[in-house]
């Protein structure tokens, strides 16, 4: 008896269908959600040199001679990432500790930040070993024939250099 009301009762849905249309209530009813995201960048302004210590040490060249007159050392590099808001950064040297002596340029650098590289916006460096502002570091002696008498030897004297990126204004 199963089968023969399916098989009545199938085809007679079918036509009822067909007949009588179904009408939906249309409802108010939402599907979709909202939500407010906050999107920014942060400014970033970060430092990193990739040497360590830089020794720079005078020697003896030959009986009769001077010792040398000056030692350069540009391996270090200065890697640099910046976002900036509004106003460009400036990049600044000084000497933090240590004995200053005299130094020569192009940057005589003493207590006081000295800038060299200015307007600096959104940038970065990169990482690797020939990215980033090349550093070359030079001691010197006074070439003044006078003072070399009052050269004196010493240790290692350590000379600590600080650099600085400005802050976002």
């Amino acid at each position: 008896m199963y089968k023969v009301i399916s098989k009545i009762a199938l085809p007679l849905l079918l036509w009822m269908l067909l007949l009588f249309p179904a009408t939906a209530q249309t409802s108010i009813v939402s599907n979709t959600a909202t939500t407010t995201l906050t999107l920014g960048v942060t400014e970033v302004s970060l430092l990193r040199l990739t040497d360590g210590v830089i020794n720079l040490q005078l020697n003896q060249r030959d009986a009769g001679l001077s010792l040398e007159t000056s030692k350069s050392d540009s391996t270090a590099r200065l890697l640099i990432s910046s976002v900036i808001s509004n106003s460009p950064r400036v990049l600044t040297a000084k000497i933090s500790a240590g004995s200053i002596g005299t130094l020569a340029s192009p940057i005589s650098l003493d207590g006081t930040d000295k800038p060299f590289v200015t307007e600096i916006a959104t940038c970065y460096s990169g990482t690797g070993s020939t990215d980033g502002y090349p550093l070359k570091f030079t001691y010197a002696l006074d070439m003044n024939a006078s003072s070399y008498g009052n050269l004196r030897a010493t240790m290692g004297t350590q000379v600590i250099v600080m650099f600085t990126l400005t802050a976002a204004q």
